[in-house]
């Protein structure tokens, strides 16, 4: 009896250890502020990645500079393309195809033929913002080109200018050593009352390309960059935007990130307003107010955001629970990079850190599936899920713990009847 005691707390304390070592690696060092809150690594191995989307099946695709992967449900891993001229910004599936960002073109792969055809061509992201989001909806392909420049004028000889989305009439002060105006190669100067030609593939602006019918069209514009989107159980477009930097000869003071919903046929203001404000507002400056660069505004009051965050150059990645089905319906989670903060914020704007992920971590992308969150951390190098914990979650054990503990449950079985019999035997 004492052997069969010692096997069986032999066995658990096995269990126990196995239980927590899997625990233990696959929480890393994160600061659960929200103890409610689960969140574990799927996937790691990940350093650099770039990008990633999931379909149907739950087969995970992920995106690198060059090489784009497959990791299917039951965890095998195979390339599905490298190509040392790609330079991957963003992916999408949608009816088994991917839809690939990739230096200044968006790509269509067909993964049944394994052929992929240019969608969008000559896409003016040369300069400081040059992430291409994507985003899909009903066969309409979205897709935000960020700005070229900080702040509309260029700083550097050889940097990217900005492609203007409409024809703007321009005040004509020019800026810094070169003497650059507005949309301008550097040093080239421009006059007050010059116009300059917009163009539907331009700067600071989301366009949507129809699959079906393959039309380009101009969504909004003067929108500075988008670090992240989703849409809402409205289809409600809400997108981190951020801020303008006091970093050249015309950034601005005490700026923010922002998140906003982002309505067509819209202009957000950028380079003469920022977050609804113009840049001649008191708030921005310290001293010498600034000017306009544009004299014909489409609105002299954009819309505002729907929050303005703390800080600048911070907020990345961004996914909503449409459902409702692990948060408050339509609530959804935004990392802050500076502080490897993560929040979640409700429809009724309340923004509440739930986590940090230590200092090794950089979102590049999140978003949500039918198992919760997922956030790509190409820092540490992994892909986290993110949900409510309750007893179900709590014990969505791998196939291998579920293994060990049913394979343990069976022999324990199997012992205590062996040593049933026997003692039976020996009472005859």
């Amino acid at each position: 009896m004492k052997r069969f005691i010692k096997f069986i707390l032999a066995a658990l304390i096995i269990v126990s250890i196995s239980f927590g070592i899997y625990k233990f690696k696959n929480r890393y060092d994160f600061n659960v502020i929200n103890k409610n809150i689960n969140l574990s690594i799927k996937i790691k191995g990940l350093k650099d990645a770039r990008s990633f989307d999931l379909d149907e099946e739950g087969n995970i695709y992920l995106a690198f500079n060059d090489t784009l992967k497959i990791i299917n449900k039951n965890g095998n891993n195979d390339v599905i393309i490298r190509d040392s001229h790609f330079d991957i910004l963003d992916i999408l599936y949608y009816k088994e195809k991917l839809y690939i960002a990739t230096d200044n073109r968006i790509l269509e792969y067909d993964l049944v033929t394994n052929n992929y055809k240019e969608l969008v061509t000559n896409i003016p992201n040369l300069g400081i913002n040059k992430k291409v989001n994507l985003l899909l909806k009903d066969d309409k392909l979205y897709f935000a080109i960020g700005s070229n420049t900080n702040d509309g004028i260029v700083n550097e000889k050889g940097g990217a200018f900005e492609i203007p989305t409409n024809n703007w009439i321009l005040v004509g002060d020019n800026y810094g050593e070169g003497k650059t105006g507005a949309f301008s190669p550097y040093s080239i100067s421009t006059e007050k009352g010059q116009t300059v030609e917009g163009k539907i593939l331009g700067n600071a602006a989301i366009l949507t390309y129809d699959l079906k019918t393959e039309e380009l069209k101009l969504f909004s514009h003067g929108i500075r960059n988008v670090a992240g989107w989703d849409m809402t159980s409205e289809d409600k477009i809400i997108a981190i935007v951020g801020g303008i930097l006091d970093t050249t000869v015309r950034g601005i003071k005490n700026d923010r990130d922002y998140i906003y919903e982002i309505k067509g046929d819209r202009w957000y203001g950028w380079p003469d307003y920022s977050g609804g404000d113009p840049i001649t507002s008191p708030r921005f400056t310290e001293g010498e107010a600034h000017k306009f660069l544009i004299k014909n505004h489409i609105n002299k009051n954009p819309d505002a955001p729907i929050y303005q965050y703390k800080d600048v150059a911070a907020l990345n990645g961004l996914a909503i629970d449409k459902e409702g089905k692990y948060f408050e319906k339509d609530t959804l989670i935004v990392a802050d990079n500076k502080s490897r903060d993560l929040y979640s914020m409700t429809p009724k704007g309340n923004l509440i850190a739930i986590a940090n992920l230590g200092s090794e971590s950089k979102i590049e992308k999140i978003k949500f599936a039918d198992d919760g969150f997922y956030l790509l951390d190409s820092g540490f190098g992994a892909l986290y899920t993110l949900n409510m914990s309750n007893f179900s979650r709590k014990f969505n054990l791998p196939y291998g713990i579920w293994a060990f503990i049913i394979a343990f449950i069976i022999i324990l079985i199997s012992v205590m009847l062996i040593k049933n019999k026997k003692n039976k035997k020996n009472a005859k």
